[in-house]
């Protein structure tokens, strides 16, 4: 007979007590959520109010070339933003990992613009972008090059500037990260290598990139799934135009849901999202994990 007096019994009865709190907010926010949003995805709105569709919203949305066209977008935008970002922070990280005068400053530099909120960030930049009154254009006129480009009204113009905002928005992030897996580097293993010989190139190549591999391995992750969360500076800066050109998956969910107030194709989005981003960390995660070196 179990006896739940026992201090056992007594011990867990208070770790599942002190869980409750998070238990109850995950259960809420996160497992609900996904749960209701998947059964939503089977109705439709039809005259009178909604109606069991089946899988009727999935059909509509996979043979609709808006759709087809919004995945395609959303496989750009990540290619292209993801490793620039993850790289550019790397670099940063190895260059300000340095003992050099006003380090500090310097991080700080790279880090503010992940202070900013997306949305300010965004205005900041559609301002930079104007055709007439923007800096960026003002800059290539005086180095000559062609100066009356209106970045985010036109195509493909419109793609690489909130790519771009990505990557400045970002880059500071990862660098954060990266110094974090760089600093707890033994220092040894450089003086010992540098002792027999090996150049920086060496250094980096068989001791820095090996056991920063963990770190590697989950800002990489992390910028893949912020690139499928797009949608700050996409409905400031572009609203998916021009002609759906800069349309990602996130922004199309919340365009049908609460533009067109079209729930079950958002809801059938939203499962698309979450079924991709989990096929993408489940073949990431048992793919590339023997490859990480845990060992400093």
């Amino acid at each position: 007979m179990i006896n739940l007096r026992s201090p056992k019994y007594k011990q867990y009865g208070l770790a599942y007590l002190l869980l409750m709190p998070s238990l109850v907010f995950l259960l809420l926010f996160t497992y609900y959520p996904i749960v209701y949003s998947v059964w939503s995805s089977f109705f439709g709105r039809v005259s009178g109010g909604t109606k069991f569709l089946g899988i009727g919203n999935y059909i509509e949305m996979f043979s609709s070339p808006e759709f087809k066209e919004v995945i395609k977008n959303n496989i750009i935008y990540a290619l292209f933003s993801t490793a620039p970002a993850v790289i550019f922070g790397l670099f940063l990280a190895i260059l300000l990992n340095k003992k050099i005068r006003a380090r500090g400053f310097y991080r700080f530099a790279m880090f503010y613009p992940t202070i900013l909120p997306i949305a300010t960030a965004s205005m900041i930049w559609v301002f930079l972008l104007s055709e007439s009154i923007g800096l960026v254009n003002h800059l290539l006129k005086m180095v000559g090059l062609p100066s009356n480009i209106d970045w985010v009204n036109t195509s493909p113009y419109a793609m690489i500037s909130i790519i771009a905002v990505y990557i400045w928005k970002y880059s500071g992030y990862y660098m954060l990260l990266f110094l974090s897996g760089l600093q707890s580097i033994d220092e040894s293993l450089y003086e010992e290598a540098y002792l027999e010989g090996a150049n920086s190139w060496t250094r980096l190549h068989r001791i820095t990139l090996p056991l920063l591999s963990p770190t590697t391995f989950f800002v990489v992750l992390l910028a893949i799934i912020n690139s499928f969360q797009a949608v700050d500076q996409i409905y400031v800066m572009t609203k998916g135009g021009p002609h759906n050109s800069t349309n990602v998956l996130l922004y199309y969910i919340y365009e049908h849901g609460f533009v067109y107030w079209d729930s079950g194709v958002a809801s059938s989005a939203s499962t698309i999202l979450f079924i991709v981003l989990l096929i993408i960390t489940f073949f990431y995660y048992y793919g590339l994990q023997k490859t990480v070196n845990y060992e400093r």
